[in-house]
């Protein structure tokens, strides 16, 4: 009787665990879909150049939170590609993640000293992993994006039921198996923004994911535009 009474709490802590987990990878994104939604209460659809601005703000944090050139671009939902094409065609954004990158050197080397962890291996980078191994990336190659080591991301999970909890979530809810060699192979979802005069340019392709940046295309503005016409960015 007792075995089973302990069973079936083990049973209920495992569900508690694996519905919390779900929660939290179905909220990776949860951000970035209230400021989206705030936006177009103000302005309708945002433009090409605010959405751009978003997501180098996203890189930039990643960056100062110790995070690599690939883990920045997965926190900033654009390719590696496009990330590089930012920098250099914009000296001051490029500027800024270098400023960036040694703010976060230099909070390593207090750390070091302190004894403490480095910023780098904290949940910023952690959402990373998941969001890398939600979008079908292999464990290796997703831990490596916040910057572990495979072994020592391994450890982690062994030592923490919470992270292989979080990792199980991520995996039911890509959207596609990764193939082999950890890329992931999925198909980019589209959304519109506004693309107002001038803006054609380098910020005309914005993707979400690891997929690379979206084609920019042209419709007729929906309501609540302001003006100009109206591209896919990949979601």
């Amino acid at each position: 009787m007792d075995e089973r009474r302990v069973e079936r709490r083990r049973a209920a802590c495992a569900h508690r665990l694996e519905a919390w987990a779900d929660g939290v990878v179905a909220g990776l994104d949860a951000q970035e879909d209230v400021e989206r939604s705030l936006s177009r209460a103000l302005r309708g659809e945002p433009s090409l150049r605010e959405e751009t601005a978003v997501r180098r703000a996203d890189a930039l944090r990643a960056a100062a939170l110790g995070l690599g050139p690939a883990g920045c671009a997965v926190a900033a939902g654009v390719s590696h590609r496009m990330l590089r094409t930012w920098q250099e065609q914009d000296p001051a954004f490029a500027a800024a993640m270098t400023a960036a990158v040694e703010l976060a050197e230099r909070e390593r080397e207090r750390a070091a000293r302190a004894e403490t962890e480095a910023p780098g291996l904290g949940p910023a980078a952690l959402r990373v992993v998941l969001k890398a191994v939600r979008e079908g990336s292999v464990q290796s190659a997703a831990a490596a994006l916040g910057g572990w080591s495979e072994q020592s991301f391994l450890r982690l999970r062994r030592k923490s039921p919470e992270v292989a909890a979080l990792l199980a979530a991520a995996r039911r809810a890509r959207a596609k198996k990764a193939d082999r060699r950890g890329r992931p192979r999925f198909e980019r979802g589209y959304r519109l923004v506004r693309v107002d005069e001038g803006e054609m340019g380098s910020d005309a392709s914005v993707g979400r994911g690891n997929g690379g940046a979206a084609d920019g295309g042209s419709a007729p503005s929906g309501p609540g535009s302001t003006g100009g016409a109206a591209a896919a960015s990949g979601a």
